[in-house]
């Protein structure tokens, strides 16, 4: 045997370890009512992508899993809700998915994982009401009913939330919504939601106390006439400058600052995981480009506490406003996006050229902005 050939089979012997070594967890679900074809996404992170496609109402997939983590289900097909199922993983776990339907948010889910089994007692005890909602993203009903309904939803999740364990399903579920109470001025059970948070807060484990802190300030979120006091005769953000601005005219407002030069918005929020992750990614690309003729600009607006606001754009070297709740909104139905993080180039005329939901990858965005660049 020559050396060459032992060099190889070594090489083999390491790559096997390796994967012998990697750790995962198995997700088997079933629902006559799925199409073949449908696409099926999940993963534990801020990417989700396509894991398999439905053969007969059958589906499977294989997730690598470090330890206990939070993963989410969701199916691209007819008859499929633009929402999805929250499945909490660890090594060695084969978590089994039924249903009779395409509404999978509703799924039996069995499993062996405490934190599962909380979350299916939350999903049973909110099961006419989640469903309702779900059909009404279905059938695309006016915002306002949809609004009527989550705000029932989140009452029914708060009335049972101090019954449960304080484990990681109850507090995703707090955060969840203390977010739309922050976002939402008129959001009706405020008592109830602060009384709730005391609750859990007095009874959690160790182990959530940055979770804990961010439930916490959006609860007791500052409006945006303290916002906008905080922020006078601080020249290091834009709050200031652009409070007066009509929301039709925001945009462009901001666009002017920037004539002759290639820019790039990011629409984003403090809450978001997949915004903070493109900006974790996009990090190396910028420091790669400095000198160019580009600018980054960082939108957000008060759903973002300003605290955590302020923290977090000392990372992100750019531009950085914090709008009006109204200007951010017009800004948003601009781009015809529902969600963030949204992206848009403008080349160096002020024409945008590139929009997209969802971050699409350094790849992408470093090749739309060296094309307007030329």
């Amino acid at each position: 045997m020559n050396k060459q050939t032992i060099f190889i089979i070594l090489l083999a012997l390491v790559a096997m370890a390796g994967l012998a070594q990697t750790k995962t967890a198995t997700v088997t679900g079933y629902s006559p009512a799925l199409k073949d074809g449908t696409l099926v996404f999940a993963g534990t992170g801020s990417t989700v992508p396509v894991v398999d496609t439905v053969q007969a109402g059958h589906f499977a997939y294989t997730l690598p899993v470090e330890g206990f983590t939070e993963s989410t289900l969701s199916f691209y097909g007819e008859g499929c809700p633009n929402s999805h199922t929250v499945i909490f993983l660890r090594p060695d776990v084969t978590v089994k998915v039924t249903g009779n339907d395409c509404l999978n948010p509703l799924w039996k889910v069995e499993s062996p994982i405490p934190e599962q089994q909380t979350q299916n007692r939350l999903t049973e005890y909110c099961r006419d009401v989640l469903t309702e909602r779900i059909q009404m993203d279905l059938t695309n009903a006016p915002r306002e009913k949809r609004d009527s309904i989550t705000n029932i939803w989140m009452k029914q999740q708060m009335d049972i939330l101090p019954s449960l364990p304080v484990d990681a399903a109850t507090i995703r579920t707090l955060l969840g919504i203390s977010e739309t109470a922050m976002i939402r001025k008129d959001f009706p059970h405020m008592e109830q939601l602060k009384e709730v948070e005391k609750t859990i807060a007095a009874r959690a484990p160790k182990g959530f106390e940055e979770e804990l802190a961010e439930i916490h300030s959006y609860v007791y979120a500052k409006d945006e006439q303290q916002i906008a006091k905080e922020f006078a005769g601080n020249e290091s953000v834009f709050f200031k400058k652009y409070d007066d601005v009509a929301p039709e005219d925001i945009l462009q407002t901001i666009l002017d600052r920037y004539k002759g030069k290639v820019v790039l918005i990011d629409l984003w929020a403090t809450w978001c995981g997949p915004c903070r992750a493109g900006h974790k990614a996009m990090a190396p690309m910028k420091e790669q480009m400095k000198g160019q003729n580009i600018q980054f600009v960082y939108i957000t607006s008060p759903s973002s506490p300003l605290n955590a606001w302020q923290e977090m754009i000392k990372d992100i070297d750019g531009d950085h406003y914090y709008l009006t709740k109204e200007q951010y909104d017009y800004i948003l139905n601009h781009f015809e996006s529902e969600g963030i993080p949204t992206y848009a180039i403008y080349n160096i005329s002020g024409e945008q050229t590139y929009k997209t939901i969802g971050f699409p990858g350094t790849d992408v965005i470093r090749k739309e902005l060296e094309t307007v660049s030329k």
